[in-house]
């Protein structure tokens, strides 16, 4: 059910004369209607009925949903930036690339929600929250048919959310999926989180004292080095890499750039895959289509390296020197380049490839970029979907027809920055053009 602007407004008037006990109130009631894209920044909706609702792209910055019942709710790309949330039901949520930025989600229950198959709202619910996640659904729950007890459950997914800052100490998080999600500097102190998964999340600064992470997924993930000694973490599936001496590193290297030159009939490719190489010297190594998913290159040295067609899926970069670098074609999916220096660096496509002379763009889908330096980079073409260019700077950098939705420019240097024909969309921090 859609509401009209006036409508929504009325209710959420007699929503707010009924917290203040004056007559005419009435709670308000808005469970499975749908109010995307509504604006309900800095209202009072505590104890408010919002079960199943639809509130994608909705702005409920600084809004009080306290004690409210947010099950199974659709906030996907939602404003919820220093929201109170604290003791909501959000079970079963979907806030994925949702900000929430300083809210408060204090003993929140955001545990997996379970949804009854002979409810066709429930059905829908399911089948549109497990498609985003490329999960199968019965095909019982997909018909509709009546399995009288029969249910399923829907995990809270805060896939590539923003939670700065964000407190959710006591919070009730067991199950929550939160890959590539940012929760730096985040409040998670005596939280329930077994079998939580935060792949390639950012938990730089937060504080984990007495979180229960028993089976809780940290592979990928960006820790300080004092919380991997945490006891909380003594139990959580972490990333085992691979140490290698400097020695074993520059054979890896002679034998890939032999693999190229020959065509693959001799050396051997570089599949290192969960590699430690933070600090090396890689100065101009030739790493064309190495394989190097979730490698640490935390401060390595590449400057003019080759990287094109390399697969480095979720690798930590972070103040990695890339200055000239050569990364066409690369899958970077979720990287972390955070205060890296990518000056010069060629991320553009990699074009008239094989006998099909094909073309492959850069994929750069969600990585993160702050603080970093991309001066004079060629981004052109470049897949960067909900990348994040905070405080990055940007001077000179060519997006010439480069995918930018969702992306975050926010204190970004944008002097000579080319965007034409670029799909901006859903941008934050950039200035409209007049």
């Amino acid at each position: 059910m859609r509401l009209t602007s006036e409508a929504l407004e009325q209710v959420v008037q007699l929503h707010e004369r009924f917290l203040a006990r004056k007559a005419g109130g009435r709670r308000a009631a808005l469970s499975y209607h749908d109010l995307s894209d509504c604006d309900l920044s800095g209202r009072n909706l505590l104890d408010a009925d919002l079960t199943g609702a639809t509130l994608v792209h909705a702005n409920l910055s600084h809004a009080k949903l306290g004690t409210a019942l947010l099950f199974a709710a659709d906030l996907r790309e939602a404003n919820l930036n220093a929201a109170d949330l604290s003791r909501t039901d959000l079970r079963g949520g979907c806030f994925r690339g949702a900000e929430l930025d300083k809210a408060v989600l204090a003993h929140a229950d955001l545990s997996e929600a379970t949804l009854a198959t002979y409810d066709l709202r429930n059905i829908e619910i399911a089948r549109r929250f497990r498609a985003l996640r490329g999960e199968p659904i019965a095909e019982a729950a997909q018909s509709g048919a009546d399995e009288g007890d029969s249910s399923y459950t829907v995990r809270t997914d805060f896939t590539d959310a923003s939670l700065r800052g964000t407190d959710l100490h006591g919070a009730d998080m067991r199950r929550a999926d939160f890959t590539g999600a940012v929760l730096e500097g985040a409040n998670l102190a005596d939280s329930k989180l077994n079998g939580a998964t935060f792949h390639s999340a950012v938990l730089s600064g937060a504080n984990l004292r007495g979180a229960d992470l028993e089976g809780a997924d940290i592979t990928d993930a960006i820790l300080d080095p004092a919380a991997l000694l945490l006891t909380e973490l003594s139990k959580a599936v972490k990333s085992v890499y691979v140490a290698k001496s400097p020695a074993e590193i520059a054979d890896a290297v002679k034998q890939h750039e032999l693999w190229l030159d020959s065509q693959g009939r001799k050396g051997t490719r570089a599949m290192l895959p969960k590699v430690d190489l933070s600090d090396r010297q890689l100065e101009r190594a030739r790493l064309l289509l190495a394989i190097l998913p979730g490698a640490k290159l935390h401060r390595t040295n590449l400057k003019g390296a080759l990287m094109a067609m390399a697969d480095l899926t979720s690798a930590d970069l972070r103040q990695a020197i890339l200055i000239g670098s050569d990364l066409r074609g690369a899958t970077l999916r979720r990287a972390h380049f955070n205060e890296a220096d990518l000056s010069g660096a060629k991320l553009g496509p990699l074009v008239d490839v094989g006998n099909h002379r094909a073309d492959f763009p850069t994929n750069l889908e969600r990585a993160k970029f702050v603080g970093a330096n991309l001066a004079g980079a060629n981004l052109r073409r470049a897949n960067l979907g909900g990348a994040d260019f905070s405080r990055a700077d940007l001077t000179g950098a060519t997006f010439q027809d480069a995918v930018l939705e969702g992306c975050n420019f926010t204190g970004a240097k944008l002097d000579g920055t080319n965007f034409d024909g670029a799909k901006l969309t859903r941008i934050k921090g950039l200035a409209k053009k007049s």
